[in-house]
C-alpha cells in the first residue's frame, strides 16, 4: 500500500497512472481501509501518511461508505486516527487527521456514537500541559470547522469550555488562544439561535480584543489578521455581541493602526473592519464620538506616500492600506450623515490644499473625491462651488500626483453632482483639452502610453457625458483631438480609452455628433469587421460598446439604415466567441438596436435571448477553492471512485437520509471572475429593455425569461439582484398589456412570485441600494400595473408593511439601534425612506378611499414626526411632499384630516426656511382644499371650519409678495388655481385673480400648468365676466407653453388646447391679433400641434 502511494507522490505522469489502476483494484478490496489506517501511525514518510488521510477523508465524507463498514472496522478505525492525532509531529499531517476527525464526527455524533471523541478533546483542553491543551483545541478548531452543526447539542458547553480556557491562559499571545477564537468563529452557525450561548459570548468579548492585542504584540501576527474573521462573522450573524462593545472595538483598532510596527496586512484588515462598523454601527459611532479619531486616522493613512505610485487614487483591485482607507472612508461617506463626517473632514481638507506637500494635498482630491456619492445633496447645499473652485486649481497643478487626484474627483463629481457641475464647462473643459492635447503630442513623439492616461480619460467621459447641449462649442475641437489619438500609433489601452470617450461625446451631444457620424462608424468597422489579436481584444469589445451608445444616441432615423447590418454583425461575433466582455458588450448593442428596430427584432430573437438565457443559467467563471490545495487528490480519488459509485449509484440507499451529495467539507469557498457577473447583469439587462420595446414580439419568450431571471433574485452580487429586479418588474409590465384572460392569468401568476420576493428583499436584504430598487419597483407597479398589484392575497399588506418597516427602520440594511437621542441619517438612508414614502402615495391609486384612509391614519405620525424643524431640510420636506401626494388618494376623506394638516401646512409655508419645504407646504394646501372641499371652505352648515377660509388666503397673498424661490411660487399659484378649481364662488377673485394671471407661465414647477389650465377652464365654462379681460393674456401664456413643450403630461396639452380652441371659437379677434404678434416659428410651430 505505501509503495502504490509513493508512485502516486511521483512526477512521472506514467508511473502516476499505472500506481492509479492498481490503487483502484486494491481499494475494493475491504482490508484496505484498515491498512490505510495503519499507514497514517507507520509510515516514516510524512506525504505517505498524510495521503493516506487524505484518500480516507474523502472517501467517509460520505455517510453511505461511512455505515457500510462493519462496527469492529470503525472502532478500529476510530482508535487508530485519535492514536495517530496525539503522536503526529508534521503540522499538515496533523491538519489531515484531524478534518478526518471532523468528518467521521459528522456521522457518529448524532446517533452518540463516539461518545469518547468529546471526552477526549475536554480532557486535553483541561489538562494543565500547554502542549496537550493546544493539541485539544486545534483538534476541536479543526472539527467544527468541518461539520459546525454536528455540535448543535454540544455548543454550549463548549462554549463556557472555551471561555474558561481562554481567562486561564497565562499567555493570550500563543495558539491555543488562537484555536479557542477560531473554534467561537466555527461554532456561531450553531451558537447564534441560543440566548445562553450569545451571552457568552458577549461577556468574552473584553478577552477576546485583549488576546487580539497580544497577537499583535508577537510573532503570530498572522494570529491577528485571521482573528478579525470572528470579529467580521459576530457582525454578520450576531451583532448583539457586538454592540456594546463598539467603542473599545474602534479604539482597539486605532490602537493597532497608530502601532508603527503593525505589519500592512493586518492594518488593512483593521481598516476594513472599522468599515463594517460603519456599515452596521453608524448611530454607536455617533454616540461615542468616534467619527472624529476615525477620520483622522483615515487621513493619516492617506496621506503617506506609498512605496510605487503609479496612479494617485487607482483604488481598484489593490489589496493595500491606501486602498482600505479609500473604501473605509466611502463607506463612511455613504452611511454617515454628512453633517457629521464633512466638517471633521475640512480640518484636514482646507490645511491639505495649502499644503506644499504633495502628498497631503493629493490626500485632500481624494477625499473629496471620495465623499462625492454619499454625500451628494449635502455637497450640492453647501459646499459644491468652493469643492470644484479647488477641483479646477488642482487640475492645473504642476505635480501629477495632485493633479491625477484632481482628475479623480472631478470624474467623481462629474458622475454623481450633475447637472450643477456642468456650469464650470467653460473653465474646466478648455484644461482637459489641454491636457488631451498633451497626449497626443506625448504619443507621436514617444510612441508609448502616457502616465496615469485613465485619470484623464476618466474625467473627460464623466464630464462631458452629462454636458448635453454644453458640449457643442467643443464639440469639433474635442473630436479632432479625439480621432488624432485614434490614427496615432499607441497602446490598446489608450485607443479603448478614447473609443469610450466617443461614446461619451456622442451621448452628450446626440444628433449633432452627425457630421462625425460616418468617421465614427468606419473606425469602429476597422475593429469590428477585423480578427482581433489577443492584445487587442479589448478594441473589439470598445468598439461594440461605442456602436451601442451612438446607436442609442445619434437619432433613430440616422441609424436605422445601419441597424439590420449591425443586427448581422453582432450575430456573428456572438456565434465565434467565448469572452464574457465581449458577450457582454453584444447584449448591450442588442439592446439598443432594440430601440430601433423594435418589433421588426422578432426574426433575430429566438437567437439571441438563447444566448442571453445560456449566459443567466451558466456557472462560467465560478472558481472552487479547496482546503490546503486538495484539488489535485480530489481528482486521484474520484478517477479511483467512479465504478464503485456508477455501480451503488444504481442501488437504492436506504441507510442514509443525511443529504450526501456535496462533498462541501473539501472545498474553502467560492468566487466568481468579474467579466463572468458583468456577462450574466448585462444579460438581464438586455431582457428586460428588449421586452420593453419588442413588446409582443417578445411575447413567446416572457415566461422562460421570468423563470430564469427569478432564479437569480437572491444572487449573492447586489448588481444583478437589483437587475433581476428591474427586469422582472419589465417582464410584468409587458404581461399587463396583454388583454386576454389568458395573458391576465399569466400577470397575476407572476405578480404571485414577484409580490412577496420584492417584499423579502426590502426587509432582509443588507445593500440599501438593492431595498430601494425593490421599493422603485413597487412605484412603478402600482403606477403602471395598477390595482392587479394588490389583486392576489397578502399582496395590499406585503407592501404596506414594508413600508412600515422602513418608516420604523426595522430592515435588515437599516442601523436598527436605538439611541435615546441619536437619530441619524445618511443620504442614503434618506432615499430609501423617501422610496417608501412614494410607495405608500401610490397605494391610494389602487385603493378605495375608505381604506387608504386606514392605512394613512397609521403612517401620519411618522411622516408628522420628521417635519419638525430639528429634522433635516430633505426630512422636512420628504414629510410634506409625501403627506400632500397621499391627499389625491384619500378623495372625500381628506375631509377628516383637514384640521390636523391645514394649520401645520399653514405655519409651515409661512416659516420654513427652506424654499423646498414651503413649495411643498403650498402643494398641500392647494391639495386639502381640492379633496378637502366642504371642511376647507366656508358653508352656511358648517360654521365650524369657517376660519380656515381667511388664514388660506393670507399665508397665499403673503407668500406671493415675499417668495422669491420660483418653484415655490408656481406652487402658491397652484394652490389658488385649485381654491378656484373647487369654490370660486367663496374667492374675491377681483383682487386674487390679477395676480394669478401675473405669475403666467409658470417658472419651474411646469406640473402646476394642469391645474393652472382646469382652474381657468372652470371660470371659461362658468361664464365669469372677469376672465375676458384677461383672454389676450392667458392666451399667449397657453401658446407659449405649448411651444416651449412645458405642458408636461398629455392631459395639460389637451386642457390648454381647449382652451385655445374655445378662445379661437367665441373670442375670434383676441386669436388673429395674437397671431399676427407671434414670432412666425412659433407660428409654424402652433399649427404644427393643432394640425
Amino acid at each position: 500500500m505505501e509503495r502504490l502511494l509513493l508512485n502516486l507522490l511521483a512526477s512521472d505522469s506514467a508511473t502516476i497512472q499505472e500506481a492509479t489502476k492498481e490503487l483502484k483494484k486494491v481499494l475494493q478490496n475491504p482490508d484496505s481501509v484498515p491498512a490505510l489506517c495503519q499507514l497514517i501511525v507507520t509510515s516514516s514518510n510524512p506525504e505517505v501518511r498524510q495521503y493516506a488521510t487524505l484518500i480516507l477523508r474523502r472517501r467517509y465524507t460520505k455517510g453511505k461508505y461511512w455505515t457500510k463498514l462493519s462496527i469492529p472496522v470503525r472502532t478500529e478505525f476510530k482508535k487508530i486516527i485519535l492514536q495517530a492525532l496525539e503522536h503526529e509531529s508534521a503540522n499538515l499531517v496533523r491538519n489531515s487527521i484531524a478534518q478526518l476527525i471532523g468528518v467521521i464526527v459528522k456521522h457518529e455524533l448524532p446517533t452518540n456514537s463516539w461518545p469518547e471523541i468529546i471526552h477526549y478533546v475536554q480532557q486535553l483542553i483541561t489538562n494543565e500541559r500547554l502542549e496537550n491543551k493546544e493539541l485539544g483545541l486545534y483538534t476541536l478548531s479543526i472539527m467544527t470547522d468541518v461539520t459546525p452543526d454536528a455540535y448543535t447539542s454540544h455548543a454550549r458547553s463548549l462554549v463556557i469550555l472555551l471561555a474558561q480556557t481562554l481567562s486561564s491562559l497565562q499567555s493570550l499571545g500563543n495558539p491555543a488562544a488562537f484555536y479557542i477564537l477560531e473554534t467561537l468563529r466555527h461554532l456561531i452557525p450553531v451558537a447564534k439561535h441560543d440566548e445562553t450561548t450569545l451571552h457568552t459570548y458577549a461577556t468574552m468579548m473584553p478577552l477576546i480584543m485583549t488576546t487580539i492585542q497580544a497577537f499583535t504584540e508577537t510573532e503570530h501576527n498572522n494570529f491577528a489578521i485571521q482573528s478579525f474573521e470572528l470579529l467580521d462573522e459576530l457582525c454578520e450573524n450576531m451583532i448583539v455581541v457586538i454592540t456594546p462593545h463598539v467603542k473599545s472595538l474602534v479604539h482597539m483598532c486605532l490602537t493597532i493602526i497608530a502601532n508603527k510596527s503593525t505589519d500592512e496586512l493586518l492594518k488593512v484588515r483593521v481598516i476594513s473592519f472599522i468599515g463594517w462598523l460603519a456599515r452596521l454601527k453608524k448611530k454607536a459611532l455617533v454616540k461615542h464620538k468616534l467619527v472624529e479619531p476615525i477620520v483622522d486616522m483615515l487621513f493619516a493613512v492617506m496621506m503617506s506616500k506609498p512605496e510605487e505610485d503609479d496612479d494617485c487614487s487607482n483604488t481598484d483591485n489593490e489589496n493595500t492600506v491606501l486602498t482600505s482607507a479609500t473604501q473605509t472612508l466611502d463607506l463612511l461617506a455613504m452611511h454617515l450623515p454628512p453633517e457629521k463626517l464633512i466638517p471633521h473632514l475640512l480640518r484636514h481638507i482646507e490645511p491639505g490644499l495649502r499644503s506644499t506637500d504633495d502628498y497631503v494635498k493629493k490626500t485632500s482630491y481624494v477625499v473629496i473625491a471620495v465623499l462625492a456619492e454619499g454625500c451628494a445633496e449635502y455637497i450640492r447645499s453647501n459646499y459644491l462651488e468652493f469643492f470644484l473652485r479647488c477641483i479646477c486649481e488642482g487640475i492645473s497643478y504642476p505635480s501629477p500626483v495632485v493633479r491625477n487626484a484632481a482628475l479623480y474627483a472631478l470624474g467623481q463629481y462629474s458622475e454623481h453632482l450633475q447637472p450643477e457641475i456642468s456650469q464650470y464647462s467653460s473653465e474646466l473643459l478648455p484644461v482637459l483639452f489641454e491636457y488631451l492635447g498633451q497626449i497626443c503630442s506625448y504619443i507621436k513623439q514617444e510612441k508609448k502610453e502616457p502616465h496615469a492616461v485613465g485619470r484623464m480619460f476618466y474625467a473627460l467621459e464623466m464630464f462631458c457625458e452629462n454636458l448635453n447641449e454644453r458640449i457643442l462649442p467643443y464639440l469639433p475641437k474635442l473630436m479632432e483631438r479625439l480621432f488624432d489619438i485614434l490614427n496615432a500609433d499607441t497602446s490598446p489601452h489608450v485607443k479603448e480609452l478614447t473609443l469610450s470617450a466617443v461614446g461619451a461625446a456622442a451621448c452628450a451631444s446626440e444628433e449633432h455628433m452627425l457630421p462625425y457620424f460616418e468617421t465614427i462608424i468606419n473606425i469602429l468597422n476597422n475593429y469590428l469587421t477585423t480578427e482581433p489579436s489577443e492584445e487587442n481584444m479589448c478594441l473589439q469589445v470598445q468598439a461594440v460598446d461605442t456602436l451601442g451608445v451612438v446607436a442609442r444616441s445619434i437619432g433613430e432615423k440616422h441609424f436605422a439604415p445601419l441597424a439590420a447590418t449591425s443586427l448581422d454583425l453582432g450575430i456573428k461575433l456572438l456565434r465565434n466567441t467565448v469572452d464574457p466582455d465581449l458577450r457582454k458588450s453584444l447584449y448591450g448593442l442588442f439592446a439598443a438596436i432594440s430601440t430601433i428596430m423594435k418589433k421588426e427584432m422578432a426574426v433575430t430573437l429566438p437567437e439571441i435571448v438563447e444566448y442571453m438565457i445560456m449566459s443567466i443559467r451558466s456557472a462560467d467563471g465560478i472558481l472552487m477553492h479547496f482546503k490546503d490545495d486538495e484539488a489535485n487528490a480530489l481528482t486521484v480519488y474520484d478517477d479511483l471512485s467512479d465504478t464503485e459509485n456508477e455501480r451503488e449509484d444504481e442501488e437504492e440507499d436506504i441507510e442514509c437520509t443525511d443529504n450526501e451529495d456535496d462533498n462541501d467539507e473539501e472545498i474553502d469557498g467560492y468566487s466568481v471572475e468579474n467579466a463572468y457577473m458583468e456577462e450574466k447583469e448585462e444579460s438581464v439587462m438586455a431582457l428586460k429593455e428588449i421586452a420593453e420595446h419588442t413588446e409582443e414580439a417578445f411575447m413567446p419568450y416572457l415566461e422562460r425569461s421570468f423563470e430564469e431571471i427569478f432564479k437569480l433574485i437572491n444572487y449573492p452580487q447586489e448588481d444583478i439582484r437589483k437587475a433581476s429586479i428591474e427586469a422582472l418588474l419589465q417582464f410584468c409590465i409587458n404581461l399587463s398589456k396583454i388583454n386576454t384572460d389568458e395573458g391576465k392569468k399569466a400577470l397575476l401568476k407572476a405578480l404571485s412570485m414577484f409580490i412577496p420576493k420584492l417584499s423579502e428583499l426590502i426587509r432582509l436584504d443588507e445593500e440599501p441600494t438593492v431595498a430601494i430598487c425593490g421599493l422603485e419597483a413597487y412605484q412603478t407597479l402600482l403606477r403602471q400595473v395598477k390595482s392587479d398589484v394588490i389583486a392576489g392575497i397578502g399582496h395590499k399588506e406585503a407592501i404596506v408593511n414594508c413600508v412600515m418597516d422602513v418608516m420604523k427602520d426595522k430592515t435588515a440594511c437599516q442601523d436598527q439601534e436605538e439611541i435615546e437621542g441619536i437619530d441619524i441619517e445618511a443620504e442614503q438612508d434618506g432615499l430609501l425612506i423617501e422610496c417608501a414614502g412614494t410607495v405608500f402615495s401610490h397605494l391610494g391609486r389602487v385603493l378605495s378611499a375608505e381604506d387608504f384612509a386606514l392605512y394613512f391614519q397609521t403612517m401620519l405620525p411618522f411622516f408628522l414626526k420628521r417635519l419638525k424643524m430639528d429634522n433635516s431640510e430633505a426630512q422636512r420636506s420628504f414629510a410634506v411632499g409625501t403627506i400632500s401626494e397621499c391627499l389625491s388618494g384619500l378623495k372625500h376623506m381628506t375631509a377628516a384630516f383637514v384640521s390636523q394638516l391645514l394649520p401645520t401646512f399653514l405655519q409651515t409655508g409661512a416659516q420654513d426656511p427652506c424654499s423646498e419645504v414651503r413649495s411643498n407646504c403650498f402643494f398641500g394646501i392647494g391639495e386639502l382644499a381640492l379633496y378637502g372641499k366642504e371642511a376647507v371652505y366656508p358653508y352656511p352648515f358648517v360654521f365650524i371650519m369657517i376660519e380656515h377660509y381667511p388664514n388660506i388666503l393670507q399665508t397665499l397673498s403673503c407668500a406671493i409678495a415675499k417668495e422669491t424661490d420660483a418653484a415655490a411660487r408656481d406652487n402658491v399659484v397652484g394652490a389658488i388655481a385649485r381654491l378656484i378649481i373647487t369654490n370660486y364662488s367663496n374667492l374675491p377673485l377681483e383682487q386674487v385673480f390679477p395676480v394669478f394671471v401675473e405669475q403666467l407661465p409658470l417658472k419651474a414647477d411646469f406640473l402646476e400648468h394642469k391645474a393652472v389650465f382646469q382652474s381657468i377652464l372652470t371660470l371659461y365654462q362658468a361664464g365669469v365676466t372677469l376672465l375676458q379681460s384677461y383672454i389676450h393674456t392667458l392666451l399667449k401664456v397657453a401658446v407659449i407653453i405649448l411651444h416651449e413643450e412645458k405642458a408636461l403630461d398629455i392631459e395639460t396639452q389637451n386642457l390648454i388646447m381647449e382652451f385655445i380652441k374655445s378662445v379661437q371659437r367665441d373670442f375670434v379677434n383676441d386669436w388673429n391679433a395674437l397671431f399676427t404678434e407671434l414670432p412666425p416659428e412659433v407660428v409654424t410651430n402652433i399649427q404644427r400641434i393643432f394640425s
